[in-house]
């Protein structure tokens, strides 16, 4: 009886913290499904589906169809961050790739791992954790649109002995100009979880780029209806010079019970030959204000 109680005193501990930092409806779970992994992309407040901000390193969570662009065959990246320091901090680190198998077809997958503070029950302490893993696929449809379709399965270890899991799944349309871009699809989508419901949306995104000589400009933005009743929008900058140093920000705007919370974001990346390291601070939030996230990713 003891167990019992102390598991249900931390649970019920851990899910108003959990809630208070994501700010997620009642009746939605897994919500660091919808978390940034990408530091270019954390830099325009995680608009920029539409655009090739970020690369495609991280593109089988939640972004399939940005395996098919870029330059390079293939794409890794490794990133690192302390999410909602104020609040319930968590450590995240993620890894992911993709690669161009063929004409028009590319792959990918990556690997997120979010760590909590400690549980302190009593005899024993506990630090709960999240652990995403993705996979997805791109598939050109001639030369300007693109499909792309992602699975991720997601755990939550809230105690040793207790644990809850779902798997959800991404399919996104993509239109690329010369300098236009448009996406749009459904994020997130699978069964009940726990009785609850995945943070699944309709989102669509667009991109404007220009360039002039060596400086290089990419305005974003990015909307999420959440089928929970949610909507979250955000928009960003992002202006590099001479293909080496970029700077960035945004700012998303949300519902007060969204699973990424309003925010200021402000990012800068330094490109040195195939390599390119990024990072971004998130402010102007009782919830996300001090995360920041770290990244360097590659291509070949």
């Amino acid at each position: 009886m003891k167990r019992i109680l102390l598991l249900i005193s931390a649970i019920s501990t851990f899910a108003a913290s959990a809630l208070a930092q994501e700010g997620v409806a009642a009746n939605e779970v897994l919500g660091f499904l919808r978390f940034e992994r990408s530091a270019a992309r954390a830099g325009v407040a995680g608009a920029g589906a539409a655009s090739q901000i970020g690369g495609s390193a991280f593109a089988a969570f939640g972004n399939p169809v940005a395996a098919g662009r870029g330059a390079g065959k293939i794409e890794a990246g490794a990133s690192y961050g302390i999410w909602a320091p104020d609040i319930n901090s968590s450590t995240n680190i993620a890894a992911g790739a993709s690669i161009r198998l063929a004409e028009g077809f590319a792959l990918s997958a990556g690997y997120f791992s979010g760590m909590f503070a400690e549980l302190d029950l009593g005899d024993t302490s506990y630090a709960p954790k999240d652990i995403v893993l993705a996979a997805g696929l791109a598939l050109a449809l001639g030369e300007s649109f693109s499909l792309g379709a992602s699975l991720n399965y997601a755990k939550e270890q809230l105690l040793e002995d207790y644990s809850y899991s779902g798997v959800a799944a991404d399919v996104l349309l993509s239109f690329s100009g010369k300098s236009l871009g448009v996406t749009a699809g459904v994020r997130s989508l699978g069964g009940k979880v726990s009785d609850s419901s995945l943070p699944a949306s309709a989102m669509a995104a667009a991109s404007w780029s220009l360039s002039a000589g060596s400086v290089a400009v990419s305005a974003v933005a990015d909307a999420d209806y959440y089928f929970s009743g949610n909507w979250s929008a955000a928009a960003g900058i992002e202006a590099t010079t001479a293909d080496l140093v970029h700077i960035r920000a945004g700012y998303r705007l949300s519902s007060e019970r969204a699973v990424l919370p309003s925010h200021l974001s402000l990012g800068a990346g330094l490109s040195l030959g195939p390599c390119t390291l990024d990072i971004a601070y998130l402010l102007a939030s009782e919830t996300l204000g001090g995360s920041f996230v770290a990244g360097l990713s590659a291509r070949f």
